[in-house]
């Protein structure tokens, strides 16, 4: 799915945001969300305890405007639909009785004043469809996809990746992952921006833990991004830690050990405290005050929207793909608005899209209709 849209985004750029909107009802993302829930509206529990989903479903569009019904139905390619339901339902466990079909077709606009349904989803079983074909590539070649990061992100292939100063290795001392200057997020999905995927581990969230590279210190630090069932570094769970040549990591019930490549730099102490040392603790309270109350401590540089890869995801109508960018500088907090529709107000004021502003420990900020506020650890 995830390749599907951004092919998208790269060839249309900003004239395909503007067709589709940032959260409009035919928003090829939110097309996809509207068929996993009518997916798991119509699921079914079989005699092997296991849940099965419809596999076949109909999409039925109604516009007031040809033109832009048209375009729609251009972009909405029924096999790609098909192929990103497929991904998402096989994460999350789902069984199917056969293929799946998506059916794409228009359907007269309601006249008058009548109530207007752009899209109308039906779903049904259908056990004739056959299943995608299975790969006849042998056992031994095919890649683990579970021990082993996506190939197309990393550089696993070669004995010594470029930049690299750390290697994360799983319990037999096998190399999966290298670590550079970038940001690496490490997870259960494929289609979630996890650069080392942990796909047959089903206690692994789909975005577990971030490892970054800090440049002021000459560490790299691990983040827990709200997993469901923690991250725990030498079987002590962490919100954040400083990593160390030797560090056993473990996430759901997989363990990884972080090595490094060459020595690392002097610091003024262990554990979380080196954080501080480059720069402030921060923390994002969403819902503050209230029984939904989530706190999320902050990587040095955080994505807020609508997107499967957003650091701090919010499924809103209101809210963006990528709605604004909360980081760190080098001297200070910062938030950007990234152009989004409905806006970023921080205490109430809107920001100017792409001017990043200040933040100080307190500020109240509201994404949409949602309201979070930010609480910064001064540096001792």
């Amino acid at each position: 799915m995830r390749g599907l849209f951004e092919r998208i985004n790269t060839l249309f750029g900003d004239w395909y945001e503007r067709l589709f909107g940032a959260g409009g009802e035919l928003h090829p993302r939110e097309v996809l969300r509207r068929l996993v829930i009518s997916a798991e509206e119509h699921r079914i529990e079989g005699l092997d305890g296991e849940l099965y989903v419809p596999n076949r479903y109909k999409l039925e569009i109604a516009l007031q405007n040809p033109e832009e019904q048209e375009a729609y139905l251009t972009f909405l390619q029924p096999q790609e639909l098909a192929d990103a339901l497929w991904q998402e339902l096989q994460e999350e466990g789902y069984r199917l009785r056969g293929g799946i079909v998506c059916e794409v077709v228009a359907q007269p606009a309601p006249s008058g004043n009548a109530p207007r349904q752009a899209l109308r989803i039906t779903a049904k079983f259908d056990p004739s469809v056959p299943f995608p074909a299975v790969s006849t590539i042998p056992p031994e070649e095919i890649t683990n996809i579970a021990n082993t990061p996506a190939a197309s992100a990393t550089d696993v292939a070669s004995d010594v990746a470029v930049g690299a100063r750390a290697v994360l290795k799983d319990e037999n001392g096998k190399t999966l992952l290298h670590l550079s200057n970038r940001p690496v997020i490490v997870g259960r999905s494929r289609n979630a921006g996890c650069d080392l995927v942990l796909e047959a581990d089903r206690q692994v969230s789909r975005r577990h833990a971030r490892i970054e590279w800090d440049p002021a210190t000459g560490n790299y630090v691990i983040y827990d991004l709200q997993s469901t069932n923690g991250l725990f570094v030498n079987d002590v769970r962490v919100d954040n830690r400083v990593l160390q040549s030797g560090d056993r990591i473990r996430l759901g019930k997989t363990n990884l050990v972080f090595e490094s490549l060459a020595p690392a730099a002097p610091s003024k102490g262990t554990g979380v405290t080196d954080i501080a040392s480059s720069r402030s603790s921060a923390r994002l309270i969403l819902h503050p005050d209230t029984p939904q109350e989530e706190i999320i401590p902050l990587p040095t540089e955080a994505l807020i929207g609508r997107a499967l890869t957003a650091d701090i995801p919010l499924q809103e109508a209101n809210v963006a793909m990528r709605h604004a960018t909360i980081r760190w500088n080098g001297t200070e907090w910062q938030i950007e608005d990234m152009g989004s529709a409905s806006g970023t107000l921080v205490n109430g004021t809107p920001l100017v899209p792409r001017k990043p502003v200040s933040l100080q420990s307190g500020d109240a900020i509201q994404v949409g209709n949602i309201t979070m506020r930010i609480e910064i650890e001064d540096t001792p």
